[in-house]
């Protein structure tokens, strides 16, 4: 049983930028939010850095068949980045709650979720400057899972630029120290 070409979702284009012999191809939402990207080997002659709103207007079959495939594996991984947003969400339910409290510890703290693009799971990432980053050096430090006996515990990045801390971590970690926190006074 074979399915059906999926369509280019409406309103939603694909950039070809041709690079020597391939071609990299580009899923860009409404917005023009890059969603997805893949190549297309042996770039077809004449080639050009275009923008197509349909795949009719890919006439080498070849190239046509690559941006077809890009379109399938973006319907393929949505279902999987929605399943690991819904966990993260069911996890932390109260998230907002947490956040407004971690802002609290490290004032002017920004704190942001994403997306990682290749597990497609959630990402915490935490920023403080200052007195600020102290406060969330501290308080991560502070939480068992942090460090493993070899150090950093893997899935856990901080990084140090001027006086602003980064800290990532990723969806099993950040669900873990969420749940750590809401429990700390």
């Amino acid at each position: 049983m074979t399915s059906s070409p999926k369509p280019l979702p409406d309103q939603w284009t694909i950039n070809l930028h041709p690079v020597a012999n391939l071609t990299i191809l580009t899923l860009l939402d409404d917005a023009g939010v890059q969603r997805e990207i893949g190549f297309s080997p042996l770039t077809p002659p004449g080639t050009t850095d275009r923008t197509v709103g349909a795949l009719s207007e890919i006439a080498d079959p070849g190239l046509r068949a690559s941006a077809q495939k890009l379109i399938s594996t973006f319907y393929e991984r949505t279902p999987r980045a929605q399943a690991n947003a819904d966990a993260f969400g069911a996890a932390v339910p109260d998230q907002r709650h947490l956040f407004d409290r971690l802002r609290s510890v490290a004032p002017g703290c920004l704190i942001e979720l994403d997306v990682d693009d290749e597990t497609l799971a959630v990402i915490l990432k935490m920023t403080a400057t200052g007195s600020a980053a102290g406060a969330l050096l501290s308080l991560v430090a502070r939480w068992p899972g942090s460090i493993t006996a070899d150090g950093q515990a893997d899935g856990i990045t901080q990084d140090l630029d001027g006086g602003d801390l980064t800290m990532r971590l990723d969806q099993a970690h950040a669900e873990d120290f969420l749940t750590w926190f809401r429990s700390q006074p």
